[in-house]
């Protein structure tokens, strides 16, 4: 009787999950919209320089810091359907604010509003993931990752399609997209409760069992794998059509489908850390992922296939990535604070990769394979001690009885 009550149980959590994922993907559309409507949606709109352009992009991460202290104040007096609904009608309302016709100056502050409620968005929805066993947290984790990163790449490509003829219009899109998320978190908020209350009891028994980690490794790998993400998408993608003169269309098709790789791998590589553990995976991941990016430095001496190649293993080896820092980061047990802070981390480390690569690019020219050796280099000594960190506190099968 028991074990049928422990099988009803886990079903019960394990629908809600998909409606998660869901919206997660959801969730990431519109922010993902803004860097590729930066020319026609700001600096043409505004008439500002591309350093303004990116502090608006910035201003954005500023409001993320700011709102990663009060998720738990947030939590305790808001269910996870209201925080999100409500986060996303703020996001919505601010995205039409930046629509209509106000300042620049004044769009940084509505920026910074914006980058608050965003990060509240996802943070709650990705610590309602932790709900459930350690030892299946790559079943959650993994489509989580998927969905976060198809919404990425479509909010990327509707920026990009729509910016040039729509201009300031693209935020209307963006609004949209975030009320329907509120509609569905709304429409949601029984399954979302239900696993807001799984998780609230996970989160009491790793404290009442001594098995909680420490986060800091995870917002290290946050930090450094977003901030070597960085440098790919945009140096990288520079090297191969200013530097070597390879075709633009097969440098995007290319740099496409490793991306498209990444996405759609991070579901298997979730289920794989399931299997073998979290710290297998994301080695093997972090050892190829800073490979494949130190061996775009050789492709001068590659054909165009080998270069394809190289691609292809960096999404295969990348796509570990993101589903074992939330896993680490879920054992953490502190639910939307501590993926909030994941979440702020990394955005931290795409800007900090922007800003490091392109300081290292304002002297003499030629220095993209410099570039691509040293954040190779630095990627791997960054996570050697918070692997070894994390190494010391291993789930173990007695672990299993956390979220029964």
């Amino acid at each position: 009787m028991s074990e049928q009550s422990s099988s009803s149980e886990t079903a019960e959590v394990r629908r809600p999950v998909l409606m998660v994922c869901l919206l997660v993907g959801l969730a990431a559309l519109p922010d993902a919209m803004i860097p590729l409507a930066l020319k026609a949606g700001v600096m043409d709109r505004w008439g500002v320089s591309p350093s303004s352009a990116h502090w608006f992009v910035a201003a954005s991460l500023v409001g993320a810091f700011v709102a990663v202290p009060m998720l738990r104040r947030l939590q305790l007096r808001f269910g996870p359907g209201q925080l999100v609904g409500g986060a996303a009608m703020v996001n919505g309302l601010a995205l039409v604010a930046l629509w209509s016709p106000i300042s620049f100056s004044a769009a940084l502050g509505i920026r910074v509003v914006e980058g608050m409620a965003d990060i509240v968005s996802l943070a709650v929805l990705l610590g309602l993931l932790e709900a459930g066993r350690q030892h299946k947290a790559g079943s959650r984790f993994g489509p989580a990752g998927l969905a976060l990163m198809l919404g990425l790449a479509s909010g990327a490509v509707i920026g990009g399609v729509s910016a040039p003829s729509i201009g300031g219009g693209v935020f209307l899109i963006g609004a949209a997209m975030c009320l329907l998320l509120a509609l569905a978190a709304t429409g949601w908020s029984h399954p979302l409760g239900l696993l807001a209350d799984r998780q609230a009891k996970v989160s009491a028994a790793m404290a009442k069992s001594g098995q909680r980690s420490s986060l800091w490794p995870a917002l290290t790998f946050a930090f450094g794998d977003r901030a070597i993400g960085a440098v790919v998408s945009v140096t990288a993608t520079l090297y191969l059509v200013d530097e070597l003169d390879r075709s633009s269309r097969f440098v995007g098709a290319a740099v496409g489908a490793s991306l498209a790789i990444l996405a759609i791998g991070a579901w298997p590589a979730g289920l794989l850390a399931d299997r073998i553990g979290a710290m297998p995976v994301r080695v093997v991941s972090v050892v190829g992922y800073a490979g494949a990016f130190a061996a775009l430095a050789a492709a001068p001496w590659m054909n165009m296939t080998a270069v394809l190649l190289v691609l292809v293993l960096l999404g295969v080896a990348g796509a570990g990535l993101y589903p074992t820092t939330l896993i680490l980061a879920s054992r953490a047990g502190g639910g939307p604070v501590d993926m909030g802070g994941v979440h702020a981390m990394g955005s931290l480390g795409y800007l900090i990769g922007i800003v490091g690569a392109g300081l290292m690019m304002a002297g003499d020219d030629g220095q993209y394979q410099a570039v691509l050796l040293f954040f190779a280099t630095g990627y791997l000594l960054l996570n050697i001690p918070a692997v070894i960190k994390i190494s010391s506190h291993v789930i173990s099968p007695g672990d299993e009885a956390i979220g029964r």
